[in-house]
């Protein structure tokens, strides 16, 4: 990711809300999908189990002080998948594809960093779906995904740098 771009991604997408407002936002959605540890941890922790739940178990690129994440739990599909810091991999997209089309519930456990998978989930999650995740220092951003989500999503990925 292009240094030109943190203040750009560092603001929501979405809705910025409190736990309380989130499980009430989120209460008449078809389809949720949870991008960060804090966020699937909270609404694992509060009975809600996510269409899609993608974590990295670190915190702020720290690892979790927990032993047990409740995703761990989850009898569920898991992916893992290799993706570094700042950066959106090509087995990310296809992990993050893969698990919003399935017709199960399912997991994408990223070994690295998962801190630009909510972009990824904006770009291709069917309208109507919402995308939860975290914005470090700020707490959780909800967004209901439409075509607009999805261009604006996509735009933002094709102007990072491409490495080869």
């Amino acid at each position: 990711m292009p240094e030109r771009m943190r203040a750009e991604l560092s603001m929501p997408f979405g809705t910025m809300m409190q736990a309380e407002d989130l499980l009430r936002g989120i209460a008449d959605c078809d389809r949720v999908i949870a991008v960060g540890d804090v966020v699937s941890s909270t609404l694992i922790n509060k009975g809600v189990i996510p269409h899609l739940t993608v974590y990295d178990r670190r915190n702020e690129r720290r690892e979790l002080e927990v032993g047990v994440h409740p995703a761990d739990h989850l009898r569920m599909p898991e992916t893992v998948v290799e993706n570094p810091p700042g950066l959106i991999t090509p087995g990310l997209v296809r992990a993050v594809k893969d698990g919003i089309e399935a017709s199960d519930r399912n997991k994408v456990r990223v070994e690295g960093e998962e801190d630009l998978a909510a972009l990824v989930c904006a770009a291709i999650a069917p309208a109507g779906s919402c995308l939860v995740y975290g914005l470090p220092g700020k707490g959780a951003v909800l967004v209901r995904t439409s075509a607009e989500v999805n261009e604006a999503a996509q735009r933002l990925i094709r102007s990072m740098e491409v490495l080869k």
